[in-house]
């Protein structure tokens, strides 16, 4: 340990700020903050606003790392086709009408536009026809998280029991996920 915290020190590196629960690694009895993210001043002047988060355990006894260099700058989410629309009998339907609708340009532009048509009419099809998915994922995510939180704090029967229930509800939710 000597020799890393040396190596450290001698290439400038310290650890990121973190946000969430300060334990990454549990056996169920010894808690311990065993993964770090590790940046040097040049890093720390670029992305000045660097914090690793630490993710759900889920069913692993590690917590994955999140490290997030900057706030949120409102840009668009990209455009993910799931393969359970190709099943589902209104999908064509919604493309060919988005498809047939009159649009402006020639050529190249002209099959552009159309396809951000019907990203955009899809992206509203699926949140009407099968909600939103990934945003249960992140709620059920963040309430385990919590109760991971609380158990770690506390560790009492009845704070075991939450987090057993969030535990549920999210690999459920996870389950509901990877099937779309």
């Amino acid at each position: 340990m000597d020799e890393f915290n040396s190596s450290m020190f001698r290439c400038g590196l310290s650890a990121m700020d973190l946000d969430g629960s300060q334990f990454t690694w549990t056996n169920g009895t010894v808690w311990q903050r065993l993964d770090r993210a590790l940046v040097n001043d040049k890093w720390g002047m670029a992305y000045p606003l660097s914090r690793v988060s630490h993710l759900a355990r889920g069913r692993s006894d590690h917590a994955p790392l999140l490290v997030k260099c900057a706030p949120g700058t409102g840009s668009s989410h990209s455009f993910r086709y799931l393969n359970v629309w190709a099943r589902h009998p209104g999908f064509l339907t919604v493309v060919k009408e988005v498809w047939e609708t009159a649009t402006s340009g020639v050529g190249m532009a002209r099959f552009s536009r159309k396809l951000v048509q019907v990203k955009k009419a899809l992206r509203v099809w699926s949140r009407v026809t099968f909600g939103d998915i990934s945003n249960a994922v992140k709620v059920a995510e963040g309430a385990y998280k919590a109760c991971e939180e609380e158990y770690d704090r506390v560790r009492n029967d009845s704070a075991r029991t939450r987090l057993s229930a969030a535990q549920v509800e999210y690999n459920r939710e996870l389950a509901t996920e990877c099937e779309f």
